[in-house]
């Protein structure tokens, strides 16, 4: 019945947002395709201001209501087929409602296995339903107080809407991302040219090869970036005849992106430069010379604000170092390097070994792309004849992609702590959202520049002679179904990853720290203090994996775990402490609760002052 209610409600959500994107199209004429992250991430904005301003629940219901209003208005007033008819059900529509319908019921029942969403990107969410606020500086639950509040904002929405749970929260992760690629489609002008969107299609799906580090069935936001930073592209690009509109599309695109992670700004700025281009694009084609240079600056400006209010609530809410990776705009030429030369030597070299491995996957996918993009380019030239854009979108995406490197290694040595920079935490995941990028946007160039080689240029009236010759016809038909096949086969593969992932958590950590003490949406508890005892299998104690799922599943600020001890030493530790948890039972506490507290030692949660005599509680 829960499972029924939820559905229920998400959809109730769907028909909310469907008002805001039919009066988005109907009356400020933002393309189709562009329409739901315009959407989306205006309403992320919006409950993001909200939280600043303290009336999150208040800002959620009166935007769900307001959506509905909307969309009930417009059908009572006949408009609702401006942006809604019979156009709509075009095969790449029906396309995307399956695939997103397959990876809706998939996630709908999933659960959390990643360590970030336990050390971060889970918790803030559940904070924020649990309390209807941000973290402020006496949140002791959240760790990286600093780290932007974009996505979740969204996730806040959607939860407080369509109910508490991490499958509810994966789903709105997922609304964002399809919402993204929708608009990545606005490149195609011919829309009845399918060959072009299963081009674009495979182009995507084949991101999802790249992203094993960073799928869906998770909440880190590392697969978001580069989606965000896409469909700002997309939503530029959409637009061919007013600059002012094609601004407004990308406009809560970009400042949504700049706050979604403090890396987000990077990508925001690939945006910009985007931007600007398109700028300069309608100023030549425009004989009036109206002024679409400071159109696109004010847009940049603009879409800055949210990461400047961020910045200024920060500096006033949180005490300096709350994050390994804070920064603020007062603070950016204040960095001390707190490492020595000698460790310094051993990042970079450590760095630029990982990066050259032929063996990993961002580098492949680099190297890989980088070779499809100049086959490609070599092929139109030479054997077709057409002067493709290609090979200049390559070159400056390479040089993004060595700017970005670089980025990364100055993190590395400026902001993380020395045990993770010398091991390159996180590398796999920080690399692997410009991969994304980089293999998106050359999916983008390439379809637009298939498009402009076709003989015959369609337009919105159709004729009967759309192709060449009887063989080329034959041959666009065998390539669109290949590439459609293709495409289909990676995200089914994709979608059975996720389903094994699934099906193997009954075994994680996750679950056997959720059957043990249940997952609690309550206020949090700052009080009670937990300690856990497990074995380090896989690292799980010394990682701080376990503390962290330990603190998300009880809601409490004060969980630790231990994986040995000595007998002698371990009453002095566990007299701090309130509860005792046993998640593993071994022979070495077996013996010790037999010999303290007369207990077998079985897995199980104890009360200290309860199960050993001897134990005196500091202060009572």
């Amino acid at each position: 019945m829960t499972m029924i209610w939820t559905v229920i409600r998400l959809i109730a959500f769907l028909l909310s947002a469907a008002g805001y994107v039919a009066y988005a199209r109907a009356y400020l004429k933002i393309p189709v395709r562009a329409s739901y992250i315009f959407v989306f991430s205006s309403l992320a904005l919006l409950m993001y201001l909200a939280g600043l301003a303290g009336v999150l629940a208040y800002a959620a219901y009166a935007l769900f209501g307001g959506g509905l209003i909307l969309l009930l208005v417009l059908i009572w007033n006949k408009k609702i087929s401006l942006a809604y008819n019979i156009s709509s059900l075009s095969a790449l529509n029906i396309a995307f409602v399956v695939v997103f319908g397959a990876i809706a019921a998939s996630l709908v029942n999933t659960l959390f296995v990643h360590y970030d969403n336990f050390s971060h990107w889970a918790v803030v969410v559940k904070y924020m339903l649990v309390t209807d606020r941000i973290p402020d500086a006496v949140s002791a639950i959240i760790d990286f107080k600093s780290y932007p509040l974009g996505s979740s904002s969204f996730l806040y929405y959607i939860g407080r809407i369509v109910g508490n749970g991490e499958g509810v929260m994966l789903i709105g992760q997922a609304i964002l991302l399809f919402a993204s690629f929708y608009a990545v489609f606005g490149v195609i002008r011919d829309n009845k040219r399918f060959l072009l969107a299963a081009l674009l299609g495979l182009g995507c799906a084949s991101m999802a090869y790249f992203n094993i580090s960073i799928r869906i069935n998770n909440l880190l936001v590392d697969f978001l970036l580069p989606a965000l930073a896409l469909a700002a592209v997309g939503a530029m690009q959409s637009e061919r005849k007013s600059c002012w509109i094609a601004c407004l599309s990308s406009l809560p695109v970009l400042g949504l992106l700049a706050i979604v992670k403090n890396t987000g700004i990077f990508f925001a700025l690939l945006g910009f430069v985007v931007l600007v281009y398109r700028a300069v694009q309608f100023q030549r084609a425009d004989a009036k010379l109206r002024p679409f240079y400071w159109v696109a600056i004010g847009t940049i400006v603009l879409s800055l604000v949210p990461l400047i209010l961020w910045n200024v609530h920060t500096s006033l809410a949180f005490p300096a170092g709350s994050s390994k990776f804070s920064y603020d705009f007062q603070t950016l030429s204040s960095f001390s390097i707190d490492k020595t030369p000698e460790q310094i030597g051993s990042i970079v070299r450590l760095f630029f070994q990982t990066v050259t491995s032929p063996g990993q996957l961002t580098t492949f996918g680099f190297l890989l792309y980088n070779g499809i993009a100049l086959a490609a380019y070599l092929v139109a030239r030479f054997v077709f004849h057409k002067r493709w854009k290609l090979l200049g979108t390559l070159l400056l995406l390479d040089l993004g992609v060595v700017l970005y490197y670089g980025g990364i290694l100055a993190m590395y040595i400026l902001s993380m702590p020395l045990d993770e920079a010398l091991r390159l935490a996180g590398f796999e995941r920080y690399a692997s959202s410009m991969i994304l990028f980089f293999i998106g946007a050359l999916a983008m160039r390439l379809t637009m520049d298939a498009e402009d080689s076709f003989y015959y240029q369609q337009g919105e009236q159709r004729d009967y002679h759309a192709f060449r010759s009887l063989t080329s016809k034959n041959i666009y038909q065998v390539a669109t179904v290949l590439l459609s096949v293709v495409a289909s086969l990676i995200l089914i593969s994709e979608l059975n990853g996720m389903n094994t992932i699934k099906r193997a958590y009954a075994d994680s950590l996750p679950a056997k720290v959720e059957a043990m003490v249940g997952d609690n949406w309550h206020a949090p508890d700052n009080d009670t203090r937990y300690l856990f005892y497990a074995t380090d299998q896989d690292d799980q104690v010394s990682s701080y994996y376990l503390p962290y799922v330990a603190r998300y599943f009880l809601f409490a600020s004060q969980a630790d775990a231990v994986s040995t001890f000595t007998d002698d030493a371990f009453m002095g530790q566990i007299q701090t402490y309130d509860r005792f948890v046993i998640l593993e039972s071994t022979p070495a506490i077996r013996a010790y609760m037999q010999a303290h507290a007369g207990l077998p030692g079985d897995p199980g949660v104890y009360d200290v002052r309860e199960t050993f005599p001897e134990a005196v509680i500091p202060g009572e």
